[in-house]
């Protein structure tokens, strides 16, 4: 007898679960008036969306890229939510907007004057998702040189603990 039999679910089908472990590479680039001039008008015609708009992100996402605390959670986010999004998959998901708002916050209330108060006001008003927009376009993934690491079958008894690996070193 098997030491690992599959399980069986109704109508005589196996299911088992296999974890796929990936290193997948993020660009992160900077918000230029070159990067973002598709969203606006940079002769300043646009009043809803005036250059100091996307400045304000730059320093925000300038701020973010010196806190590796709080990069590297906005960093699983982002991953998780593109890697939903390229699974069509509604379980893969990033963070809330109130879970994104508390950690902007840790950043713009060490930034200087305006823009902290620019940053505490939008996310009092609810608008804190709206002037973030540009820092979420500045990371790229880059699924075509997606690496897996490591796929594991995990044990029928315990799936969300034991594992089977068969590694191939990321190629």
């Amino acid at each position: 007898m098997a030491e690992n039999p599959p399980v069986k679910n109704s109508h005589n089908v196996i299911v088992r679960t296999c974890r796929v472990v990936m290193d997948v590479r993020i660009r992160i680039n900077e918000i230029t008036p070159e990067s973002v001039a598709g969203y606006f008008a940079l002769d300043g015609t646009d009043e809803d969306l005036p250059w100091e708009w996307a400045e304000r992100q730059s320093r925000l996402l300038t701020a973010l890229l010196q806190d590796e605390e709080v990069l590297g959670r906005f960093l699983m986010s982002i991953a998780r939510d593109d890697f939903g999004d390229l699974l069509e998959s509604k379980r893969i998901t990033g963070m809330s907007n109130d879970e994104e708002d508390a950690l902007f916050e840790k950043i713009y209330t060490g930034m200087e004057g305006d823009d902290r108060v620019f940053f505490e006001e939008a996310r009092r008003d609810g608008f804190l998702p709206d002037n973030t927009g540009l820092i979420h376009k500045a990371f790229v993934m880059d699924w075509e040189e997606t690496a897996v690491i490591d796929v594991c079958v995990l044990e029928p008894d315990d799936e969300s603990r034991s594992s089977t690996s068969f590694t191939d070193g990321g190629k």
